[in-house]
């Protein structure tokens, strides 16, 4: 799981926003169009989508390796605890 959180999870989200850049950059045709961006139409849904679903992963990747103790804790030790009298 450990591997997967800090490895894998991140690659996906990666793949997803590529993946979804690539739809959107393409138009009705199937050709190249850097300018289909500016139209708006599914081409806009498409790179949306991918923004929002890669930073979804990722962030509820970081989450989750929080939750089940595998990010970096800001927590104190007991033994770094002091007690003042």
């Amino acid at each position: 799981m450990k591997t997967y959180l800090r490895v894998v999870n991140p690659i996906v989200a990666l793949a997803v926003l590529l993946l979804c850049i690539y739809a959107g950059l393409r138009d009705m045709e199937g050709d190249f169009q850097p300018k289909a961006i500016y139209l708006i139409n599914i081409n806009v849904y498409f790179i949306a989508k991918g923004l929002f679903c890669s930073s979804t992963l990722f962030i509820l990747g970081i989450v989750a390796s929080h939750l089940l103790g595998y990010g970096r804790s800001q927590e104190l030790k007991p033994s770094q605890i002091t007690e003042e009298a």
